[in-house]
């Protein structure tokens, strides 16, 4: 890793923090940032770092560069605090998902219509990310926080691995003690829990035979398709219900099986996605997967055919979290956002519990209860065609860290 010190402001006494985030230059860096393509699979986040590098370290403040893969680094920004209060960490992601089709404009002209900006990654989360870069560059002109501050930008959090933030816990720049928000599209909710999510991998084995003689064959997608109704009706009838992330859901995203059609299939490959709420684990879900498939396989077992079936996790578990109600960046984003609005911060609703963020990940990874989300635009347009973000949604979001990080 590299550390680049590229400047002091803690040297500046001040007793009253008196912050300005300048939000018609977030909405620019939103501009600039979606108009860098960072899709992941695909062109990844090397310019958009590079982007992100030069920006903050035009600010004047200390930078550390974070290697994850070659060609993939994290980015540190530290505003040092006045005291040893626990420190607000502000977490962002670089990469976007790939752009996909439907669009009706282009997604990385960062097009400014009807007061919405559009592009890919304009609400997931470049205006996050954008509102992550006000907040820094408004305490270099103001004096020091209370306690430290801290932006940490990372890599390939939307792929299922989240490299970029396992690295960032596994070299100890966040802490369990770390107020962590990450300003992730939630529509202006607060995100205090974060649903489960466990993917896998799974293949049935039939025995080709041609389709004329089917008899003489097992049918690998029957198999599946079996097993995947099943796993439906077994995952509708748990009894786990969260008040505020619902219900455990299954989904099978991919399916693939068979040579041709008339060719009875040998093999069929899917990719589950099941989302978990409390107390639902990661091993009892693989165990529901795991016999549910070997009690369907049963049903086509005969003399001559020994079944099969293969089951393997797809990218690191990540088990439902939730933050304390008295952590202090849950009460501090409530008294901030009432303050700047003047209305109350709600949970629960279409604010993207669904989704799961590097805070969750951090969560998951130190056991820390102090992680949530809260950011411009909402989840229900993220990875969409025209996926925007509300130009006051950003307005909002920087009002309501000015307040947070004064009061901090």
């Amino acid at each position: 890793m590299l550390v680049r010190s590229v400047g002091d402001i803690s040297k500046k006494a001040v007793t009253t923090l008196d912050i300005t985030i300048n939000t018609e230059q977030v909405i620019e860096d939103t501009k600039q940032l979606v108009k860098i393509d960072s899709q992941n699979p695909g062109p990844r986040e090397g310019a958009c770092v590079d982007w992100l590098g030069s920006r903050l370290q035009s600010m004047g403040v200390d930078l550390t560069v974070q290697s994850v893969e070659p060609g993939r680094d994290n980015l540190i920004a530290v505003i040092p605090g006045r005291g040893e209060g626990p420190r607000l960490v502000l977490s962002a992601h670089t990469d976007v998902v790939p752009v996909g089709d439907g669009w009706t404009k282009p997604a990385f002209d960062a097009v400014v219509q009807n007061g919405k900006l559009y592009g890919r990654g304009s609400a997931d989360m470049k205006s996050g990310l954008a509102v992550g870069l006000g907040v820094i560059e408004a305490l270099t002109q103001s004096g020091p926080p209370a306690a430290d501050v801290v932006l940490a930008l990372t890599v390939d959090e939307e792929a299922p691995q989240m490299k970029g933030v396992h690295k960032l816990v596994e070299d100890g720049f966040i802490q369990d003690t770390d107020q962590v928000v990450a300003l992730e599209p939630t529509g202006l909710f607060l995100r205090i829990a974060h649903v489960g999510l466990r993917w896998m991998n799974v293949t049935t084995y039939g025995r080709m035979a041609h389709a004329g003689r089917a008899h003489l064959g097992v049918d690998a997608n029957h198999i599946m398709a079996e097993a995947i109704c099943a796993l439906k009706t077994k995952v509708a009838a748990l009894p786990y219900e969260d008040p505020l992330l619902g219900k455990v859901r299954f989904t099978c995203g991919t399916l693939n099986g068979g040579v041709a059609t008339n060719v009875v299939p040998g093999r069929c490959d899917a990719q589950f996605d099941l989302r978990l709420v409390p107390p639902m684990t990661k091993d009892e879900v693989e165990s529901l997967v795991q016999d549910t498939f070997a009690e369907v396989l049963g049903k086509f077992a005969d003399a001559e055919y020994q079944g099969k079936f293969e089951i393997g996790g797809l990218g690191v578990a990540r088990p439902p979290i939730r933050a304390a109600d008295d952590a202090k960046i849950v009460t501090g984003l409530q008294a901030a956002y009432q303050q700047a609005t003047g209305h109350l911060l709600h949970s629960g609703g279409a604010d993207g519990h669904e989704a799961y963020t590097d805070a969750a990940m951090i969560a998951a990874l130190n056991g820390s209860r102090s992680c949530v989300a809260f950011g411009p635009g909402s989840s229900d347009i993220a990875h969409i065609a025209d996926e925007f973000v509300p130009l006051s949604d950003i307005d909002t979001a920087c009002r309501v860290m000015e307040a947070l990080v004064k009061a901090w």
